[in-house]
């Protein structure tokens, strides 16, 4: 008897111990990989600059392919160091993971009539954007080009299905005062974070914008 009750003892003892270990990685996952990710991000878009500089965007009018890095964008809402390059295309490798902020193919440009629609992730390869739901009435978003400076200023939120891709169209029905002719930037992620059920959307209006000299 004293045997069995020492095996399932050290049994019991073993999966204690499994399970703070799967409770500790995935801690590491939610707080630590993120963080460690974003903060390569971060410098990453750091070090674009001119064409006179070993890292620039590429000029608007020549983006093409997948993957090419035109912009970065910057929100003051989600920290004085927030910074993340934008890349065409919004599939997770080589834009959404490894780039940050990806613009969905076929929608507008910074700055265009219509609507500058982009993706990124909210948890994993450094949760670009995890807390895009904090952007409130008054908040900015700038964008950066080889152009210039696009800045735009928060709308709304909603939560969406999956399916709905009226959201990223050029006047998208859902956002209240969008007409023809208007000039929005609209960020998408998934909604809870790290799971797939919904969509997280942030529309946002093009307000100014500072040529580069």
């Amino acid at each position: 008897m004293g045997g069995r009750k020492g095996f399932r003892l050290w049994v019991a003892y073993l999966l204690l111990l499994m399970g703070a270990g799967l409770l500790g990685f995935g801690a590491w996952q939610y707080f630590g990989a993120d963080e460690v990710d974003g903060a390569s991000k971060t410098a990453a878009a750091k070090q674009y600059g001119s064409v006179s500089q070993a890292k620039h965007f590429v000029p608007v009018a020549k983006v093409h392919k997948l993957g090419q890095v035109f912009g970065r964008m910057r929100i003051p809402r989600l920290g004085s160091d927030w910074v993340r390059l934008i890349g065409e295309g919004t599939k997770w490798h080589p834009v959404l993971n490894e780039i940050g902020i990806g613009h969905y193919i076929g929608t507008a440009m910074p700055g265009q009539v219509g609507n500058f629609a982009t993706a990124a992730h909210r948890g994993g390869f450094g949760g670009s954007y995890k807390n895009i739901h904090r952007l409130v009435k008054g908040d900015l978003a700038y964008v950066e080009t080889d152009d210039g400076v696009y800045t735009y200023e928060y709308m709304q939120t909603k939560i969406v299905l999956p399916s709905d891709s009226n959201v990223i169209s050029a006047v998208p029905r859902e956002l209240i005062g969008a007409h023809a002719g208007g000039r929005y930037m609209t960020l998408t992620s998934c909604e809870p974070i790290y799971v797939n059920t919904h969509r997280i959307i942030v529309w946002l209006e093009l307000k100014a914008f500072a040529p580069n000299r």
